[in-house]
């Protein structure tokens, strides 16, 4: 009998070390949920104000983006991707110098959903909405979703991936 409940607490025992080792590769604390929440928000006040060093900031220097707006596909475009920040600094400056001088458009992000993976990276989904602020009733101009790879570096939670969906759109 000493034999048997000797054999069970030695193997809750290493069953309860090896929980614990396989969950503390794959748990972020409440300060990395942040910190992962605060690129959205310095994401959307870079891509609102035209602040390109911050809207870059958020990414890792060879972070691939994809952006896969409905304007790009009303145009015709084929979805695209930028790879490190050479590329991505190109293609916002671009986006940046294009935009009509009264640009005014909010994004907003929500229903984060943002998973564990364990050596230094996580994954997350997050809706995101844009609408225009000056008129009224207040225009939704395009939502969406992003779904994105996060790493830790040594300055914090960076974007290594992303991949920006637009929802469908009705015909203009």
């Amino acid at each position: 009998m000493s034999l048997t409940i000797g054999l069970v607490a030695a193997s809750a025992f290493v069953a309860g070390v090896w929980a614990q080792g396989r969950n503390s590769a794959g748990t972020l604390t409440g300060q990395d949920y942040t910190e992962i929440q605060q690129l959205y928000a310095r994401y959307a006040q870079g891509t609102d104000s035209g602040n390109a060093e911050m809207w870059l900031d958020v990414f890792t220097k060879d972070a691939i983006f994809r952006p896969t707006a409905n304007q790009d596909r009303r145009r015709g475009a084929s979805p695209s991707e930028f790879k490190g920040r050479d590329e991505m600094t190109k293609w916002r400056m671009n986006n940046f110098a294009n935009r009509r001088p009264n640009y005014q458009y909010r994004h907003w992000t929500g229903s984060w959903v943002i998973t564990p993976g364990g050596d230094g990276t996580a994954k997350g989904r997050v809706y995101w909405m844009a609408f225009d602020p000056t008129v009224r009733p207040l225009a939704v101009a395009d939502t969406g979703y992003y779904e994105d790879i996060y790493v830790k570096t040594p300055d914090g939670w960076r974007i290594k991936e992303r991949t920006a969906r637009s929802d469908p759109q009705p015909a203009d």
